[in-house]
């Protein structure tokens, strides 16, 4: 039996997830793929526009959270982020991330699971990706410190112009 503390927390946790857009959105997307459901013209080019819009939004939002945690640490209301909080996150996503999936993959294969190569090559790229730009988004809605979250962001795409580019000369 669970503690009423406990169900509690699984009950906030659950609504936290329920509240989410996200798993929705890729639930219903996967939904409307799987029946090959066909959007009336205007719509399709209203999710169209909001497609091509949603990547120049969160790079607007990344650089307004950068300004404001600038700001804020500047008036003393939070804490400043240094870099050398933000680079070892950073490293973490573009080396360790992509090598963990790489080893996962490797073991998965080795144990028999129907894997060729490229499969695996695909997973590790996409594993070496900089930080997803989204994140900045969901930080801000459950209020975490998106200040250092931006910041990582900011420097695990920058520096994904060389990792990823040696990521792709390992695997291929």
């Amino acid at each position: 039996m669970m503690a009423p503390r406990q169900a509690g927390r699984l009950k906030n946790a659950l609504k936290g997830v329920a509240a989410n857009p996200m798993p929705w959105s890729i639930l219903l997307g996967a939904l409307a793929s799987a029946v090959q459901l066909e959007l009336p013209k205007p719509v399709e080019q209203t999710v169209g526009l909001l497609a091509d819009a949603a990547s120049p939004v969160a790079l607007f939002t990344i650089g307004a959270v950068l300004a404001r945690s600038q700001i804020m640490a500047r008036s003393g209301e939070a804490h400043p982020v240094h870099w050398l909080e933000v680079v070892p996150v950073a490293a973490i996503k573009l080396f360790l991330h992509p090598l963990l999936v790489l080893l996962v993959g490797a073991g998965a294969v080795q144990l028999g699971v129907p894997m060729d190569r490229f499969a695996l090559t695909v997973l590790v790229l996409l594993a070496a990706l900089p930080s997803a730009s989204n994140v900045s988004l969901l930080a801000e809605r459950f209020d975490a410190d998106n200040g250092r979250i931006a910041r990582i962001i900011l420097v695990s795409t920058a520096a994904a112009f060389f990792t990823f580019s040696g990521a792709v000369a390992l695997m291929t």
